[in-house]
């Protein structure tokens, strides 16, 4: 995960804590367990990309808009280094704290509670029963790879 200033709270910590106690229900096949945490897996790894791609952003010396452009008596190129300006601060940047990085770290936080939820589901069905415990294993050892589904595009009527 990206960097860690400030621990936050767990989003879903009550909901993980009454999993390991066993007093959360779930009803799924163990087959779901191994996709949704392959899929949580997925999203955070796709997170970490556009984090790395937000540091480049920031740091990136020259955008070639004419943000290095010396002013010669009252001819600047204001728009240009203000546009990057801003580019920098939205990618990645300690004065605004709704910057794309830090939006993408809660994301991250959020899908790794997820998976911690539903891994400690998962792990508390399998702890009682060797039977399904066996089974998980073999589900997540030969399930075959897929990406997570497609969002679906919803159209209006007459649209």
């Amino acid at each position: 995960m990206a960097n860690d200033d400030k621990v936050q709270p767990s989003p879903l910590a009550n909901l993980i804590g009454e999993a390991r106690d066993g007093r959360l229900t779930v009803r799924m096949d163990l087959e779901k367990f191994v996709y949704i945490d392959r899929d949580c897996q997925y999203f955070k790894d796709q997170i970490v990309d556009i984090q790395n791609r937000m540091s480049e952003i920031s740091q990136q010396d020259t955008w070639g808009l004419g943000e290095k452009f010396d002013p010669q008596g009252d001819r600047d190129l204001i728009s240009a280094k203000t546009m990057v300006s801003r580019w920098r601060e939205k990618s990645q940047s300690t004065q605004n704290p709704n910057n794309i990085y830090a939006v993408m770290e809660s994301h991250y936080k959020v899908i790794e509670d997820f998976q911690t939820l539903f891994r400690t589901v998962r792990e508390r069905i399998t702890s009682v029963d060797t039977d399904q415990a066996t089974k998980y294993q073999d589900l997540e050892a030969n399930l075959p790879k897929q990406p997570p589904a497609q969002a679906k595009i919803f159209s209006w009527p007459g649209l």
